[in-house]
């Protein structure tokens, strides 16, 4: 409403310059001329007030649309499976989150504002003129078909160069974001200066696929510039032969010649809303286009209900999964195994032998191609997301930190949990020793990923995150093959406390590991070769037997002795 006040009242300065240049001119009327000024001044001050608020709610609804759509996007981000992130980059989907949202936040902010305000004058100031004098009205429509055709020439291949550009900018971001995230590594071998190549190559690509947009953008406004502005020069020549004639008065002209030049400027900011428009449809098709896509690990359309107590049977019934469907063979290939309540099970085998991925498929961070894996006797595809990835607590063998404090990384297993709930776990997890050493104590900021701490510090503060989320079944993925003597006799000490009467899976390497579990599996290509408790396999002399005697004698790791045995 305020938007369609302001405009109303806008249309109106031209007509009151006529009464106030009549009345000077024509009627010589001091008074008439001295109350029509302070009329317009009321104009414009009414004007201002207006604009004011309209500016404001409008640009807040805007501001307020895009973040509801960039809170979208995130969150269906976050419905993606592991997958979906392995074929993109992080850089990649950031600057759709940012950059390409970002222009349709000045669409929906204060440029549709400007748009609006822009069609309000252009048709009210047509209406105007076509009451007051057809024949210069159909003299200024003459621009019409021109600016028509320009704008769509012009549009079409802005949208095209402007998807071009965000492309450049979003593999630009790719490479800036992947030196950053891996920058001991850049700077440990020195090649800085390859990492500048590297970027400085995008960002030429990007100055390229830019200018060649500035190029298009230029010559659509030259073209629109000239026509529009040819317009009024037709008009001023013809309103001037009316004046000659006495057509017209002196105000008349000129209210006419203002509502021309409205009308230019109109035409002139619907042409550049129109520009920004084109170039914002490219990213709000990709922005959509993400928010459309339907996540390939889902929720079941009639998810089956865990029991309250979960006793954490874990079955693999004849799984076969592979990465992709052209790859020469399966990474898991139809294997069999069940984990009982409370039982601890070691799966060792070289690298590539498919342990990772068989721990990767109990909470469906993929789907198994053939076969099924059950919880308590439930295909784990027949459960909510949530409530399996409940039941399951995982420790990487590189822990992922998030760069708050240290009590939020530990209640990140549970963010209603108390002070006291998270010191318990930190002492379960042998960590509140050094934490309490810490600048702040619990409330040490820990640096993107955890870089403020030792390897051996971060993988105890991601176990006391397992300890306090309490799950029923533990996945162990090497939780200690890259730690010290030292930090690993630590986590270990705290891992004996956490294994307690849960389902564990340990993904191991090291025989100190290995010794702790109930049973022992040996994976080689995807398949299990041998299985049984560690004395068993001892006894029967097989593949683990020899791998045995060669780590005992060589001090190494499990992995490297398997895999130089072939086995």
């Amino acid at each position: 409403m305020t938007l369609l006040l302001a405009s109303v009242l806008s249309l109106a300065f031209p007509l009151v310059v006529k009464y106030l240049l009549d009345a000077a001119f024509e009627q010589h009327n001091r008074q008439l001329l001295d109350r029509i000024a302070l009329g317009l001044l009321l104009l414009f001050a009414t004007t201002a007030v207006l604009n004011y608020i309209q500016t404001y709610y409008l640009s807040a609804t805007g501001e307020r649309a895009v973040a509801g759509i960039r809170r979208e996007l995130f969150a269906k981000l976050l419905e993606m499976p592991p997958g979906f992130f392995a074929d993109r980059r992080t850089g990649e989907l950031t600057s759709r989150l940012t950059v390409d949202i970002g222009l349709l936040q000045g669409i929906l902010s204060h440029q549709l504002a400007e748009f609006t305000r822009q069609i309000l004058a252009l048709v009210g100031g047509i209406v105007v003129l076509t009451w007051m004098q057809p024949v210069l009205m159909l003299t200024a429509l003459g621009v019409v078909p021109v600016v028509a055709t320009s704008a769509i020439f012009f549009g079409r291949r802005l949208k095209k160069m402007t998807t071009s550009v965000q492309d450049q900018l979003a593999d630009a971001t790719a490479v800036a974001e992947e030196a950053f995230g891996q920058i001991r590594v850049v700077q440990g071998f020195a090649q800085e200066p390859h990492e500048r190549g590297r970027f400085g190559i995008r960002i030429g690509r990007l100055v390229t696929a830019s200018l060649h947009r500035a190029r298009v953008r230029a010559t659509f406004f030259g073209v629109i510039t000239f026509t529009t502005f040819a317009a009024v020069t037709a008009v001023l020549w013809m309103g001037g032969r009316l004046v000659l004639d006495g057509d017209l008065t002196s105000g008349d002209m000129v209210a006419f010649l203002l509502y021309t030049v409205s009308i230019a400027a109109a035409f002139g900011a619907l042409a550049s809303f129109f520009s920004a428009y084109q170039e914002a449809l490219g990213a709000a098709e990709r922005v959509f286009d993400m928010l459309e896509t339907t996540p390939s690990i889902a929720d079941p359309a009639n998810p089956v209900a865990l029991q309250k107590r979960i006793q954490g049977e874990v079955v693999f019934d004849r799984v076969t999964f592979a990465y992709r469907a052209d790859a020469d063979g399966p990474t898991i290939d139809d294997l069999s195994l069940t984990i009982h309540p409370g039982e601890v099970v070691a799966v060792v085998g070289a690298s590539g032998a498919g342990k990772t991925t068989l721990a990767s498929l109990l909470p469906r961070f993929w789907d198994v191609d053939a076969g099924a894996i059950r919880l308590d006797g439930i295909d784990i595809r027949d459960l909510r997301l949530a409530d399996l990835r409940e039941a399951i607590g995982i420790v990487p063998q590189e822990p992922a930190l998030f760069s708050g404090t240290v009590r939020e990384n530990i209640a990140y297993a549970r963010p209603d949990a108390s002070a006291e709930d998270v010191e318990a776990a930190a002492r379960v997890a042998h960590a509140h020793e050094f934490i309490v050493q810490l600048p702040e104590g619990y409330e040490t900021v820990v640096g993107e990923r955890g870089v403020k701490l030792s390897g051996g510090q971060r993988q105890r503060v991601a176990i006391a995150r397992a300890v306090l989320k309490d799950p029923a079944v533990l996945v162990l993925d090497e939780a200690t093959s890259s730690l010290d003597n030292e930090s690993e006799r630590l986590v270990e000490a705290a891992l004996e406390t956490l294994l307690v009467g849960r389902s564990t899976l340990i993904i191991a390497h090291r025989l100190s590991t290995v010794q702790r579990a109930d049973r022992l599996v040996v994976m080689d290509a995807g398949r299990i070769v041998e299985e049984g408790t560690h004395a068993e396999l001892l006894r029967r002399g097989g593949v683990y037997a020899k791998l045995f005697q060669m780590q005992w004698r060589d001090g190494g790791d499990l992995a490297v002795a398997l895999a130089a045995m072939r086995i």
